[in-house]
């Protein structure tokens, strides 16, 4: 059986080296600065000429005192070492001892005329990359060079290794996802700094908790359902959306991307990769709901624009016929109004608003103007005024709101038809004479897209409370006295009156 010495200790005499693995095409490689230490001027020369002659890639720096040696390694930047043992003053493995004190990791090639199993024992033991006996044969000189390649080339390695580590360690810590590793039963045993800024939590303070007690309820079955399938089936890499509680008692919406690696010596355990998708999820209900009033804009500008377009096509028509410039009249106003209905409409998407400021306006003035773009176009309907007083609104969205009304009485109304507005207390009414509507179809109404009517589009009256609803008004739909349609609109605040 070989003692260390015999396995570590090369006689330098043979060709033959099983420990000095040769590296094919090193030769193409940067340059390579070897140190070589040896107190004999002769074998010191010597050596470096031989290291010269064998690789082109070598720069050889030779120095006969440790000491100095080390002052060069402080100032200079050297690849290898390649050291005497027997040397005054300082030996090699006190050399050796210095250099890893001084925290220096290059590579250590021990190259002496005298070897023992105890010199080799500690040369390993400090931490000597390379341990090779001289010899007499020219041939040593070939070997060491290989030596120094093999030293480098592995240092060159574990260093590009270590820095990979490092830079995968500063990736963990300062990435914004949330990295974790649990066990088999969802408890941590890593987790990366990043919680404290998205979970609030130190990371000592989860160490060995089980994440599903952080989930509420409704998040925690689905979540412990796919966690258990992917230990049992390695395989599978569940993706989950869960609500995960914070250190404030709050909750943030985590989407987590899970990995099985207990086969993994290194890892052991379930890899979790967690980000905050809180905002993101806001911001997609931010668009569902901007995609919805787009809608809704679109229906807005096909339901309301249609009435002052008749007015205007028909004022053009009876034009035509009369040559009267009272039409013109009415397919200006016509036209105004339906620049007023974009410009609402455009600011209702922008804004989310269906208001747009408020002044006095006098309610016989708007329902005026709103039956002009709805009820001149059929001879069997009026509008009868009861009564009006002036209420802090919007003209424009009140006045789109009374043509709807009144194109409802209208179109839903076969034989002729009278519509009333007037004051009640604390609000105002709008009442007809029509068929009415039954009383389990109420409610039904106001929602968008509800119609008895194939050629409607339901969005009418559903205008109509948005822009109520937008003054902080409210609206209720009842019966008026000859069993038509009541509308009583209330919350309102009168400009008070000379007699008040």
């Amino acid at each position: 059986m070989k003692g260390i010495y015999e396995t570590a200790i090369s006689d330098g005499n043979g060709a033959d080296d099983d420990l000095a693995p040769i590296f094919v095409g090193i030769g193409a490689q940067a340059e390579i600065t070897v140190l070589v230490v040896d107190d004999d001027p002769d074998l010191l020369d010597l050596t470096a000429s031989f290291l010269k002659r064998e690789r082109d890639e070598f720069v050889v720096e030779a120095e006969p005192n440790a000491e100095d040696a080390l002052d060069r390694l402080r100032t200079e930047t050297i690849d290898v070492i390649v050291s005497d043992y027997d040397m005054p003053q300082m030996n090699g493995l006190e050399f050796l001892e210095a250099v890893r004190e001084e925290h220096y990791e290059i590579p250590f090639i021990l190259f002496t005329g005298k070897g023992s199993e105890e010199i080799a024992s500690k040369a390993i033991s400090n931490g000597v990359n390379d341990y090779l006996q001289k010899g007499t044969d020219s041939s040593q000189y070939s070997l060491l060079a290989n030596r120094i390649a093999n030293a480098f080339k592995q240092y060159e390695a574990r260093e590009q290794l270590k820095l990979s580590q490092q830079k995968f360690s500063k990736l963990v810590t300062n990435s914004t996802d949330m990295l974790a590793i649990v066990n088999s039963q969802c408890r941590f045993g890593y987790i990366s700094p990043v919680c404290e800024e998205i979970l609030g939590y130190e990371q000592r303070e989860l160490i060995g908790e089980c994440a599903f007690d952080y989930m509420p309820v409704d998040d925690r079955k689905h979540a412990m359902e796919e966690f258990f399938d992917a230990i049992e089936n390695p395989e599978k890499e569940p993706v989950i959306e869960s609500r995960f509680k914070t250190a404030d008692d709050d909750y943030v919406l985590l989407e987590v991307r899970g990995k099985n690696m207990f086969e993994d010596d290194l890892i052991d355990g379930f890899v979790a990769n967690a980000r905050d998708i809180s905002a993101l999820k806001q911001r997609e209900r931010e668009l569902e709901q901007q995609n919805e009033r787009l809608k809704d804009m679109r229906k807005v500008i096909a339901h309301d624009i249609r009435n002052p377009l008749s007015v205007a096509s028909n004022s053009m028509m009876l034009y035509e016929e009369t040559d009267d410039d009272e039409h013109l009249e009415r397919i200006k106003r016509a036209i105004e109004r339906i620049d007023s209905l974009v410009d609402r409409v455009l600011m209702m998407a922008e804004h989310e608003r269906t208001v747009d400021g408020t002044e006095q306006v006098p309610l016989k003035d708007v329902a005026e103007r709103a039956w002009g773009m709805v009820g001149t176009e059929t001879e069997r309907a009026e509008l009868h005024i009861v009564d009006s007083r002036e209420l802090d609104a919007d003209p424009s969205a009140l006045q789109q709101a009374f043509e709807n009304l009144f194109a409802n009485a209208i179109e839903h109304t076969n034989g002729d038809l009278t519509v009333r507005v007037g004051t009640m207390e604390g609000g105002i009414y709008v009442e007809d004479t029509g068929q009415g509507i039954p009383e389990d179809t109420r409610e039904k109404v106001f929602e968008s897209g509800y119609t008895t009517n194939a050629n409607n589009t339901g969005f009418g009256l559903n205008i109509v409370k948005q822009i109520f609803v937008g003054h902080g008004w409210t609206i209720d739909l009842t019966e008026s006295e000859e069993g038509g349609t009541r509308f009583e609109i209330t919350g309102i605040t009168f400009r008070p009156t000379v007699y008040e």
